[in-house]
């Protein structure tokens, strides 16, 4: 029994074992945004008209929140999560609903809209700076939040079996390892370094302390 037990302890390790291949698509994920990135940054450097702006920031945050829940929902990975070899299931290890691919991007589907208004609220007023997102204190505020909600999630994700974080508590869902997209990963990887090299070559005048 205590071999058995040994045994399937083992398994549910290799099995669940995704912390280091999560943060690996986490990264990939990233890349995956990379030219909506520079996109993003051209329009800001060339335009201070809310006509154009206003539904820009629009689009841009659906998509922040559409590529995640869209792709869990209808595949169960990212491209990220492709490329790492890593799936989202539900508890009993049957394909996610829609709702659960919601739930488990709970913090973007809670802070997206609350950013959104605020960059509205910029925009409308002509506070550009800082893509209309206020001054750096506002922004370290966005980063400080952002950072307690990571700093949650690895927590619980390091202190469970099956290594689910704050996010799969809430939806009822668990990461497993599956076969890595050897090719994705490659594809995803050369896009990770363009991500810090194109808007390097590009020109940003907007990134500036506000007022």
């Amino acid at each position: 029994m205590d071999d058995q037990q040994a045994s399937a302890e083992a398994a549910d390790q290799q099995r669940y074992g995704t912390g280091w291949r999560r943060v690996g698509a986490l990264f990939l994920d990233g890349a995956v945004y990379a030219p909506l990135g520079w996109l993003d940054q051209f329009i800001w450097n060339q335009t201070s008209a809310p006509s154009i702006l206003l539904p820009w920031v629009v689009l841009d945050s659906l998509v922040w929140l559409a590529y995640p829940i869209g792709f869990v929902a209808v595949f169960g990975q990212t491209l990220g999560k492709m490329a790492c070899g890593v799936r989202v299931l539900d508890l009993r290890e049957k394909p996610v609903s829609f709702k659960q691919a919601v739930l488990r991007e709970i913090a973007p589907v809670v802070f997206t809209p609350c950013f959104l208004f605020l960059q509205i609220q910029n925009i409308l007023s002509g506070q550009l700076a800082n893509r209309a997102y206020g001054d750096f204190t506002a922004m370290t505020h966005v980063g400080l939040l952002s950072l307690a909600w990571i700093l949650l999630e690895v927590i619980t994700m390091l202190t469970n079996s099956k290594r689910r974080a704050l996010h799969d508590f809430i939806a009822g869902t668990v990461v497993v390892r599956v076969e890595r997209e050897k090719e994705l990963l490659w594809f995803l990887l050369v896009l990770f370094a363009l991500s810090w090299i194109v808007p390097e070559l590009m020109e940003e005048h907007n990134m500036i302390r506000g007022k």
